[in-house]
């Protein structure tokens, strides 16, 4: 419940499959959070909610600018390339926020508890890389 809505922002702010919310609602109740740990992080998500939505409001202004910019035969270059550097701030920003995120979550954990979190987060992570990563078969 508590770490749902921060998979689904964090994952490029994808709706996550069933099978990946009853994956994680598993893993949730595996960390076995104190009342106080339950606080802590539902603050701590909270804080962070109101960066995450406005970083993918703007970013998909951007990519909706830079689309209609793709589509005008007659569009400045300089331009093009200024969003586009400007969606890969957006990007950065948007890591850099989960980092930091992940950091305080793992502050408010036990070390049993952080090592299932890091472990967790970072197979997601790998999972969603793979799923977006063309493979090497026909090459």
């Amino acid at each position: 419940m508590t770490f749902v809505a921060v998979f689904i922002l964090l994952c490029a702010f994808m709706t996550p499959s069933l099978r990946a919310q009853n994956s994680y609602s598993e893993f949730e109740r595996g960390l076995q959070l104190t009342e106080s740990q339950r606080a802590q992080v539902e603050d701590i998500r909270n804080r962070y909610i109101t960066e995450w939505q406005s970083l993918r409001r703007e970013s998909s202004r951007k990519q909706r600018e830079l689309r209609e910019l793709s589509r005008d035969p007659g569009a400045n270059s300089a331009r093009i390339g200024r969003v586009q550097g400007e969606l890969q701030e957006l990007d950065t920003a948007r890591h850099n926020s989960y980092q930091q995120y992940r950091s305080e979550i793992s502050r408010a954990l036990n070390q049993r508890q952080r090592q299932q979190y890091n472990s967790f987060c970072d197979q997601e992570r790998r999972q969603k890389m793979q799923r977006f990563r063309p493979g090497r078969h026909g090459r």
